[in-house]
């Protein structure tokens, strides 16, 4: 990772702390899984204490042992065996509750935070990467969770209460207790501090490997028509072999250094052993102290193993909560403002001034595998993107249908995107209504924008609920009628289950021209003030096309409408329209007023009405 990704991550313990925060919203949960955890570390404590007086007892020999009940001994040992057990059959199910919830709500603050998130943010980050972080690290952090209700409670307690005990046995195996547990732990943490980066290329070659295969999946059809299965196969098996090869590397890594550790509090015991038995042999000790010492430390040998686990699991989560620390901490550069749409009789108007725009190129989310690539040198031509719009200046008044025109690349889309304020203008200001529109409410912005994108993505659920996704509570007949507009009533009505038939995922099962028709019916149906087309009618023949232009006419009467077409029929019954080139505008007027210009639009013209003449 580069030195400005690296100094942008957030720390391990600042996205630690982050998703240990999601706890609080159940307070009453983890004090009772603490609280359990509590209990049983008592009785883990009592334990060594029954066993050491009996053997004190004991060892004293018979007339010692008759004063001593080995049968309250045994009943109360086992009675705290069985507490303890029974308290278990209560805290695993709390602490499997609680860690799950808080997973959950992880989970739902991840997706709030990715529906917050820009057109901009979005369009800079890449989709498998977002659900692996989503999906994958969230799932990572599910042992971390269990860890931080049970583990850093058991082992500040417990390691804290072993000490004290041994200290009271004796201040010299305590301070022995002390220089075994020194190095020990000094060692786990030094080379913790060197598996945390580790863990994080391991999520970031999942994240590759998963890329590849998301893309696969939304592109098969592309991979199949172009022969390129074999090419695809090697590509993920590439992206596989990185991920397994940096993951054995991490886990041997811990894996080779644990002993090491282990070994070091190993030698305390035999230590104690010594030093202790001399105490004992010397009679300043008695022998079941000396027990309840080596009982309490392999208590604690025990403890510092399940540390070396623990830190393994800490370090990978650390990992996986920086990746879900950033998205959930993203800062979201597009704030909505307050102002409610004007009432029904306010006139949409729509007035671009002084409007420039180009498109945000920085990376949304630290990916080290695309830090750790040398950078590309750019092209000659390119070392200055232009401008996506260039000081573009317009009015358009209430109920007019203006077109689009201009080459691919001339920067219609990017015009209408900035209405609905998909994007905030580089410079200028856009005005819909005489507000400046960011000031409008996102909301209610958009809820009187109808929209039908390039692209249509429909959901894998039933015609009517696409239709009805801008307005859930719309009536059936209301949804047939726009379908009718649309022209969409009759395939839909041939359809084996009709308006209720689900489609498959992203309206696949659809043909390019009924999907752009339902998202046509999808935009009319919420009754916007402004409705853009962008290239709506591209996979349509030109018949159906002129069937909707004519049963939509109607329907937008009154309504600003905006149009991206390619089609000179489209074009020409426009009140007005407004031609760019590389993000000028260079012309505006009618159909035959820019004829009669013999500039840009004519040349356009004729270009796409030679089209439409020679298509069978």
């Amino acid at each position: 990772m580069s030195d400005a990704a690296a100094s942008a991550a957030p720390g391990a313990l600042r996205a630690l702390w982050g998703v240990v925060k999601f706890l609080r919203r159940r307070p009453w949960m983890v004090a009772g899984s603490v609280g359990l955890l509590l209990v049983n570390i008592g009785i883990e404590l009592s334990l060594p204490q029954f066993l050491g007086n009996a053997i004190t007892h004991l060892g004293r020999g018979k007339g010692a042992a008759d004063s001593f009940s080995l049968f309250h001994l045994v009943a109360a040992f086992a009675g705290l065996v069985t507490l303890r057990a029974v308290i278990g059959l209560f805290l695993g199910p709390l602490r499997n509750t609680t860690a799950q919830q808080t997973l959950g709500d992880i989970r739902a603050a991840v997706y709030d935070a990715l529906q917050r998130q820009t057109f901009s943010w979005h369009d800079n980050a890449r989709t498998g990467e977002l659900i692996s972080r989503a999906s994958t690290d969230v799932f990572r952090l599910q042992d971390f969770m269990f860890v931080c209700l049970l583990f850093s409670v058991d082992v500040t307690a417990g390691l804290l209460g072993m000490l004290a005990y041994i200290f009271a046995l004796s201040a010299t195996l305590g301070w022995l207790a002390v220089a075994a547990m020194v190095p020990t732990v000094g060692a786990m943490a030094f080379f913790a501090a060197r598996l945390q980066p580790r863990w994080r290329k391991v999520h970031e070659q999942h994240s590759a490997m998963s890329t590849v295969i998301q893309e696969n999946i939304a592109g098969v059809r592309v991979v199949k028509a172009f022969a390129r299965e074999s090419a695809e196969i090697a590509k993920f098996r590439g992206k596989r072999d990185a991920f397994l090869a940096e993951m054995f590397r991490t886990v041997n890594y811990w894996a080779a250094r644990v002993p090491f550790a282990q070994f070091l509090f190993g030698l305390g015991v035999p230590l104690v052993l010594w030093v202790g038995g001399r105490q004992v042999i010397a009679g300043d000790m008695p022998l079941g102290d000396l027990a309840k010492a080596v009982f309490y430390l392999l208590a604690l040998g025990g403890r510092i193993g399940v540390i070396g686990q623990v830190t393994n699991i800490i370090q990978n989560a650390s990992s996986a909560a920086q990746r879900v620390h950033e998205i959930l901490n993203a800062p979201v550069t597009l704030q909505g403002g307050t102002r409610p749409w004007p009432t029904e009789s306010t006139a949409a108007t729509v007035r671009f001034e002084h409007v420039s725009f180009t498109y945000p190129s920085t990376p949304s989310l630290l990916v080290e595998n695309d830090a750790a690539e040398p950078p590309k040198p750019p092209d000659a031509p390119k070392t200055a993107r232009r401008l996506a719009l260039d000081d573009v200046s317009f009015d358009l008044v209430p109920g007019q249908t203006v077109a689009l025109g201009g080459p691919t690349g001339a920067g219609k889309s990017t015009l209408l995107s900035l209405i609905p304020r998909f994007y905030d203008p580089t410079a200028g200001r856009v005005l819909v209504a005489g507000v400046d529109v960011r000031e409008f409410d996102l909301r209610a912005l958009r809820r009187r924008i109808g929209n039908v994108f390039q692209e249509t993505f429909l959901f894998s659920a039933s015609i009517a609920d696409n239709i009805a996704f801008g307005r859930p509570d719309a009536a059936r007949e209301d949804i047939i009628r726009v379908a009718k507009a649309a022209r969409a009533h009759d395939f839909i009505s041939e359809l084996a289950q009709g308006y209720d038939t689900i489609i498959g995922e992203r309206g696949i099962s659809l043909s390019g021209g009924q999907r752009q028709r339902l998202a046509i019916a999808r935009a009319l149906l919420t009754d916007p003030r402004i409705i853009l087309l962008d290239d709506a009618t591209s996979a349509i023949d030109p018949k159906t096309e002129r069937e909707i232009r004519e049963a939509t006419a109607e329907l937008c009467l009154g309504r600003t409408t905006l149009i991206v077409a390619q089609r000179a029929s489209t074009v020409r019954n426009a009140s007005l329209i407004l031609v760019l080139k590389e993000g000028h505008l260079v012309e505006r007027g009618t159909h035959a007023e820019l004829l009669a210009q013999n500039g840009a639009y004519r040349d356009l013209f004729a270009t796409q009405l030679t089209e439409e003449e020679t298509r069978p």
